[in-house]
C-alpha cells in the first residue's frame, strides 16, 4: 500500500478514468485502482472506505481543480 500511496501516476490514471465533466467519481477511481492492483484487494477490504488510499485521490483531484463524488457507499 505505501507503494502505492507513493505513486501519484497509477491514481491519477484512476482519476482519468473516473472523471465524468468536472466531477471524480470516488468508487470508479477506487475500482480502477482495485483492478489495476489485486494484490491489494485484501488490505483495502480491511480499511474499508475511510483510508489513506481515499485520502490520496481526494488530493491529487483536488490539486487539479476537479470536484470529488463520495459515492463509495450504495
Amino acid at each position: 500500500m505505501e507503494r502505492l500511496l507513493k505513486s501519484d501516476d497509477v491514481i491519477q490514471q484512476a482519476i482519468d478514468q473516473a472523471i465524468q465533466g468536472e466531477i471524480v467519481s470516488l468508487k470508479k477511481a477506487i475500482a480502477f485502482i482495485r483492478t489495476k492492483r489485486p494484490d491489494l484487494k485484501g488490505e483495502l477490504d480491511e480499511l474499508g472506505h475511510d483510508n489513506p488510499l481515499c485520502e490520496k485521490v481526494v488530493h491529487i483531484a483536488a490539486q487539479t481543480g476537479k470536484a470529488v463524488l463520495f459515492d463509495l457507499h450504495d
